[in-house]
């Protein structure tokens, strides 16, 4: 009787279950998957693929977020001056690279043939002597450690900007090539040499 009691209780039980899942309709079953497929969607998706305006916006990280347009702002110019420091630090790589180089090297003086020196008024001539090594490179010089050390910060930085510049926020985009512009402004007018070994993504 024991056992009877036990077999009709747990039929009892599986008839109440099966009245509640038939008490779910087509359309809320709908609901929820729609549910469910929106949520996976907004989280693969993070923000808009499309230029926008707007001052809610999460930066690189949850607790770097813009509610406001002071706060905007504030992000705005924080992100301007690392994109100065970014082009900053390039040229202040390339500033060690040739300091360095230079201690290492000596230049030979070079004599001008007399009859090869008329140059017209519009021709700029630079002559380059000869460069005797002074001193061999090394991989584990102390300044090729600082040059790496760097590397790593400069690339580093170069991704979060262009993390930065996905977001596809307008402000934040300007933000990124207004710092540029003033970083290339304020160090680029020296820069040593002509082609760009040190750049990355950005």
């Amino acid at each position: 009787m024991e056992g009877h009691h036990d077999h009709g209780a747990h039929s009892e039980h599986m008839g109440h279950d099966h009245h509640h899942v038939a008490d779910i309709s087509p359309m809320d079953n709908m609901h929820s998957e729609h549910s469910v497929h929106t949520g996976m969607g907004m989280s693969h998706m993070g923000h808009s693929m499309i230029f926008h305006f707007g001052f809610n916006e999460t930066i690189l990280f949850d607790c770097w977020k813009t509610t406001s347009p002071t706060t905007l702002f504030a992000s705005c110019l924080g992100i301007i001056i690392l994109s100065a420091l970014y082009e900053g630090l390039k040229y202040f790589r390339e500033y060690l690279f040739w300091k360095s180089y230079n201690k290492n090297v000596q230049y030979r003086s070079v004599e001008i043939p007399g009859n090869k020196n008329v140059v017209r008024d519009d021709q700029v001539v630079t002559m380059v002597g000869e460069v005797i090594t002074k001193q061999p490179l090394s991989m584990f010089s102390r300044m090729h450690a600082l040059q790496t050390f760097l590397h790593v910060i400069q690339l580093t930085i170069s991704y979060l900007l262009m993390l930065i510049f996905m977001t596809f926020n307008v402000w934040l985009c300007i933000s990124v090539v207004f710092g540029a512009a003033l970083g290339y402004f304020m160090f680029g007018w020296k820069k040593p040499v002509v082609v760009d070994v040190t750049e990355h993504c950005h």
